[in-house]
Order: structure tokens, then sequence, then C-alpha cells
């Protein structure tokens, strides 16, 4: 699975959010601190506020934080804000492949992916800010 620079920049995003849950970001600063194009970041956010994922508040003291507790927003559902559905593995059955329902390796590539989607399903943002303070 390959994720995009939306998904990448977006995950960055919200891991700030995530460590002041409590306090609203500007757009202007965020773009600022991770290098992403203002007008770029701004569709990220507005694609995680129709999400549910992050609130907006306007004027001078407003901007974006998270809708709710990072303990309760999943990285599949990140994912499914920023990229849609989760990407198949390289197995195609069912598809476009030439192979019929019995080819040796298709169990092999579903399991793969129903684990992944549970992983991702398992994980919030709480543990995305453990890891990463882990790592430090």
């Amino acid at each position: 699975m390959i994720l995009s620079k939306r998904t990448d920049y977006g995950m960055r995003i919200l891991y700030e959010l995530a460590v002041e849950p409590l306090s609203y970001h500007s757009a202007r600063a965020l773009s600022d601190r991770h290098h992403v194009p203002e007008a770029f970041l701004r569709k990220i956010l507005q694609d995680l506020r129709q999400a549910g994922i992050v609130a907006a508040q306007k004027g001078r003291t407003g901007g974006y934080r998270l809708a709710k507790a990072p303990e309760e927003i999943s990285v599949s559902e990140v994912l499914a804000a920023l990229e849609g559905p989760v990407p198949k593995l390289a197995c195609i059955v069912g598809e476009d492949c030439r192979i019929d329902q019995s080819c040796p390796t298709a169990p092999l590539w579903k399991h793969i992916e129903r684990r992944i989607s549970e992983e991702l399903s398992r994980l919030s943002l709480a543990d995305v800010v453990t890891m990463a303070r882990e790592v430090r």
C-alpha cells in the first residue's frame, strides 16, 4: 500500500492537533510548521472536517482542532477521509484477473488485506502520539 502526500501531511497535522487537542491551530501556522502549501492543507482540513475528524472555528482566535478525543479517531477513519477505501494489494481476483477463484495466492492477499484493515481500525491517533513519543 502506498499512501499519498495528502495522507502523509494529514497524519502529521492530526498528530499535532492530537498533542494539543484543546487548542485551535490556524491553517497558516500548520502550513508553515509542516512545509505544506496552505491551499493544499486547507483542502485536507476540509475533508477531515467533513468526515467529523476536525472542527473549525472562524475568527481571530479560531482555527482547527480535533472534533473528538484522539482515542476516538482511528487511523482507518483518517485514511478513509483522505484516500477513500483502503487500496487492495497486488491480487486482483474478481476484478480484471484472468485467473479464476482457484488462484493459490488469493487467500494470502485477502488475509493480509483483512489484517491491515483490522490494525488500521484498531490504531487511534492517541496510539500515533504514543508511538512517536516512544521513538524519541
